[in-house]
């Protein structure tokens, strides 16, 4: 039998002492005589469930935050088992432990973390960022709030830029690598055919269209991402908080995070997080924000060409994740289903001005050149 967790494993299960232990590394001395427990993130995380507790305590030797946010994993056992498949839950601990004191950009602090892997659990306390909030992705970010997000992650991308630190990590590998080609296509048949059934993409007739163009593109093992650097992997406004007092955004929610490819992250923001005439209008103009951003931070041999690019091959890759089955994340709040038809319709009208079509027809005949060009780069590229 797995080793019973000696950490919260639902929210009722939050108690002062547990908390007080928790809290001793950071906070010396404190005491944690009581503490008011309410949920939230329903409908925005869908991989965990969180919650803010209020404390009532001191500390002799600092002051004792008047709340925190505790990170457990999910209720739902699909979820967790989803989660322990990707190594969700390892990726964020993970890079609390390893990258997060030096990032490139803001995170909360993180107090505690603690897992049981073989029960698919764990427990997290993290930083409250309250009275800062995210933006509603359902209403989406402006243009000067989304130029905020390109220079955050350019940040963070030129400071993990083909890092052979993050190669000698064992948590970050590739999320499009962690299974076999043949498991992938097999979960995307099955999701194209319950789709079918169930009607899930008749609202969103390019994406309905595109489905049956994706199936080859998982009959080979896809090339290794390069360049490659730290990913935040869901990019999207719930996951980005812009406090009153900072100009630079907070970035939470790390656990789909690994190596991947710089525009994994940008194609997500540009086609998830802003309306759809915001995009149309400003998004030439924050990928050239981005991208001078990078060169700013040192970034070379990364034209703008190359990143377009990129951002329309990560188009491709933000479908595919998109036309995978949902059934293992926790769609049971009443936002979930205005928040995905949210995403799908932005995702819809990128897809059709991208003529993504066009890319997807060609594409699986173009990935044995990209694995053989791909070699080359990261044989011969002076980056580091």
């Amino acid at each position: 039998m797995p080793n019973k967790p000696n950490f919260p494993i639902a929210i009722s299960d939050i108690s002062a002492d547990w908390l007080e232990s928790r809290l001793s590394d950071g906070f010396p001395g404190a005491k944690v005589q009581d503490c008011s427990v309410t949920q939230i993130g329903q409908g925005e995380g869908f991989m965990a469930a969180l919650a803010r507790v209020m404390l009532t305590g001191e500390s002799s030797e600092s002051s004792l935050p008047q709340s925190v946010i505790v990170k457990l994993s999910s209720p739902m056992e699909a979820t967790r088992q989803l989660a322990a498949r990707m190594n969700y839950y390892g990726r964020e601990i993970g890079f609390y432990r390893d990258c997060a004191g030096d990032c490139g950009v803001k995170v909360p602090r993180c107090y505690s973390a603690e897992s049981v892997e073989e029960d698919n659990r764990f427990a997290m306390v993290l930083e409250d960022l309250a009275p800062a909030s995210p933006v509603d992705q359902v209403e989406g970010c402006s243009f000067e709030e989304s130029a905020k997000v390109m220079r955050a992650f350019a940040d963070l991308h030129a400071h993990w830029w083909n890092s052979p630190k993050l190669k000698s990590l064992g948590w970050p590998s590739p999320i499009t690598h962690v299974q076999p080609a043949s498991e992938s296509l097999a979960l995307l048949e099955a999701s194209i055919i319950d789709a079918e059934k169930t009607g899930r993409f008749d609202a969103y007739p390019n994406m309905k269209r595109l489905l049956p163009l994706l199936p080859p593109l998982c009959k080979m093992e896809p090339p290794p991402p390069f360049p490659y650097t730290l990913v935040h992997g869901d990019l999207r406004s719930d996951n980005i908080f812009f406090p009153a007092d900072s100009t630079d955004p907070v970035i939470i929610d790390w656990q789909t995070c690994g190596m991947g490819q710089p525009m994994t992250d940008i194609a997500r923001w540009l086609t998830q997080s802003i309306a759809i005439e915001t995009r149309r209008s400003h998004e030439q103009a924050l990928l050239t924000i981005y991208h001078d951003r990078l060169v700013e931070r040192g970034v070379t041999q990364y034209t703008k060409k190359q990143m377009i690019s990129d951002y329309e091959l990560n188009l491709v890759v933000t479908l595919l994740m998109f036309s995978m089955s949902m059934d293992e994340i926790d769609q049971s709040s009443d936002r979930a289903a205005v928040l995905f038809d949210a995403m799908y319709s932005r995702l819809e009208a990128a897809l059709e001005d991208w003529n993504v079509e066009k890319i997807l027809k060609v594409l699986p005949l173009l990935i044995p050149i990209f694995k053989i060009t791909t070699w080359f780069k990261m044989t011969f590229s002076k980056e580091t």
